[in-house]
């Protein structure tokens, strides 16, 4: 799938306090998706009353679309900017689409659903907002995922999507962007035989990493597994003193029991670059599907740090689950 934007219909609930204004907002809405389109983003995904919305009192989209006092530029942007509507339209990843229209999954902001935001953090997309209130003036928005799992237990946790209501927001967001882009095209097979080109200041561990050297490109799987690394990638990239910190970084992080590595650490023992077998007992938890990333951080006797990745796949045994 191409990268996209998403609208964030809840940058649409606060009205503008008049005409003049309702403009700025879009143009600046406007110069925001171009700068995401000049980095390669595809198109826009909206909600189906999208050109229905008020922007101001007795000013909806549509009638800014026609609005002689606005940038025929503007207008004439956002008709031919690839538009998919309803949101979920157009989802050939069948995981992905029946995750969008669970209803047992719910994104919310505020006690707001967010449906656009929902989209977004699902498809790994870049969620676009009118400048509307302070709330949308940051590169990043934190929401609260609830869901339903498969034993009727109600879950629920912190998630982060990639926002941008302002250019600037845009330009921050270039590497991500850059490493989404790639991540489109590459494969499993690939990634292993770029990887220390993509992340430099990771090893890799042979033996547990057979499972991604067989995803196909645009798999869920592999695009979960990139965005952690990316962000493993940046933590050892900065670790200069002091232990390995995670903080600062929406991923799930866990050890594990004792009982577990008792019985089945030797599924997590793994042979490294240097020649060494190491236990990993740290490990990423990718709860979408069921993945874990197993991962080992030390500084030597010189001071040299080194973050070693041991596994990545399908959930290994536990004492609690042993298959």
């Amino acid at each position: 799938m191409d990268l996209e934007m998403v609208f964030n219909e809840l940058s649409a609930r606060t009205l503008a306090p008049d005409i003049s204004t309702a403009r700025q907002w879009m143009s600046e809405l406007i110069i925001t998706m171009r700068e995401a389109k000049r980095c390669g983003l595809k198109g826009i995904r909206t909600q189906e009353d999208f050109h229905a919305m008020l922007l101001a009192e007795n000013y909806p989209l549509s009638r800014w679309r026609n609005d002689k006092e606005v940038n025929r530029e503007e207008r004439t942007f956002l008709r031919t900017l690839a538009t998919k509507t309803p949101l979920s339209i157009d989802i050939p990843d069948l995981t992905i689409k029946i995750k969008l229209e669970d209803p047992a999954r719910e994104l919310s902001l505020q006690g707001s659903q967010a449906a656009g935001f929902k989209v977004a953090h699902y498809l790994e997309a870049l969620a676009i907002s009118l400048n509307s209130e302070s709330l949308w003036n940051s590169s990043r928005i934190k929401l609260e995922l609830i869901q339903i799992d498969g034993d009727e237990n109600l879950i629920e946790e912190s998630v982060e999507v990639i926002h941008a209501s302002q250019k600037n927001h845009v330009l921050e967001h270039a590497n991500w962007i850059k490493n989404r882009l790639q991540s489109e095209r590459i494969t499993g097979m690939e990634l292993w035989n770029n990887r220390d080109e993509l992340f430099p200041s990771l090893q890799f561990c042979d033996a547990g990493n057979k499972q991604l050297r067989k995803l196909r490109s645009g798999e869920e799987r592999l695009q979960l597994v990139l965005e952690i690394l990316y962000q493993l990638e940046n933590c050892a990239k900065n670790w200069e003193t002091g232990y390995f910190s995670l903080e600062g970084v929406s991923i799930e992080v866990s050890g594990e029991s004792e009982p577990t590595l008792n019985k089945y650490g030797k599924e997590r023992t793994f042979l490294c670059p240097d020649g060494k077998e190491r236990l990993f007992e740290r490990h990423v938890k990718l709860r979408e599907c069921n993945w874990r990333i197993y991962f080992f951080a030390e500084v030597s006797k010189e001071g040299k740090r080194k973050v070693i990745i041991g596994y990545i796949g399908s959930h290994l045994p536990t004492v609690q689950y042993p298959t």
